[in-house]
């Protein structure tokens, strides 16, 4: 059977970028997207490499921006320029796959296996990615590649993001090489109340808890959190492994769930209808609004409800 070839296009500082592509004036300088900081929600949603140099950081609160970096420019959200961006993005993928599935408004899984003969090595075809998506948009994106989503996604978060390329492969015959040695923080679903719990169980790096026995890892885990816990422990034991057999499934999202949550901190009050369906689809974007308009009508005047109640 062939090997996957699965990719996970990353867009840096996304709506940091797509702000500077909109604004060529603003390329040289430090720019975040933030909200209004006379408002509660004086928050970075996002910040653009430079502005990260001067140590800004997303989600923390603009003031705290401001004294790291007082030149700061700081540019207001724009959430349906940002989805049209993330539309667009998604159209040159199909381009070179229609097997493409977003993870995020910035980030998408592919599998370009079929591809290869087409447009090259899984390297150019990452390069070629690049390209379109830097034309078409300004946005400067990062691939991970490997055989499987979660190596696919590892390989982006720890080494395509770092690297002058902006590319990096994780083959999994070398998983001891370019995964084990990771903190254990670095793996996907790992967090940083996790990461606690594997330090009192003297789980250090990825390799620690790949080469930790599955049986002994539900058993610690079992203890620590219960008798479901054992499920968990798989799924992150198949993780550390390399082992993912979840596909890019195109349709994935198009089913109607039965409820949506998220958290986050809108830049000012929204009051009206257009403004709050703008927002429930950069939470939700993923909702196939066409085919649901029932549901989503029915999580908008839910929103306008609550929002007109507290106006």
């Amino acid at each position: 059977m062939k090997e996957r070839i699965i990719l996970l296009v990353d867009c840096q500082s996304f709506y940091a970028s797509v702000e500077k592509a909109a604004h060529p004036e603003y390329r040289d300088k430090p720019l975040v997207v933030a909200g209004d900081p006379a408002l509660r929600s004086g928050i970075i949603l996002a910040a653009c490499p430079i502005a990260k140099k001067h140590g800004v950081t997303a989600a923390e609160r603009l003031g705290e921006s401001l004294s790291k970096c007082p030149e700061l420019i700081i540019v207001k959200p724009r959430m349906q320029m940002y989805i049209d961006v993330s539309l667009k993005i998604t159209e040159i993928f199909e381009s070179f796959t229609n097997l493409v599935e977003p993870f995020s408004i910035d980030e998408q899984f592919l599998d370009v296996t079929n591809s290869v003969g087409m447009f090259g090595s899984p390297t150019e075809i990452a390069k070629q990615i690049q390209t379109a998506i830097m034309l078409a948009t300004g946005v400067y994106s990062r691939v991970g590649i490997s055989s499987t989503k979660m190596l696919a996604k590892m390989a982006c978060d720890n080494y395509a993001k770092k690297n002058s390329e902006g590319i990096y492969r994780i083959d999994k015959t070398k998983l001891a090489k370019d995964l084990w040695e990771l903190p254990i923080e670095k793996m996907f679903g790992v967090g940083s109340r996790m990461k606690k719990h594997f330090f009192r169980l003297g789980i250090h790096s990825i390799g620690d808890l790949a080469q930790t026995p599955l049986p002994k890892l539900q058993s610690l885990l079992k203890t620590r959190f219960g008798k479901n816990a054992d499920i968990h422990a798989e799924l992150l034991w198949q993780t550390a492994n390399g082992i993912d057999s979840s596909l890019v499934t195109p349709s994935t999202h198009r089913v109607a769930p039965k409820s949506v949550g998220h958290m986050m901190t809108l830049p000012r009050d929204y009051a009206t209808e257009e403004e709050i369906d703008t927002i429930l689809l950069g939470i939700y974007i993923k909702i196939d609004v066409q085919k649901d308009k029932k549901l989503f009508k029915r999580y908008r005047n839910n929103v306008f409800r609550r929002n007109r109640n507290c106006a």
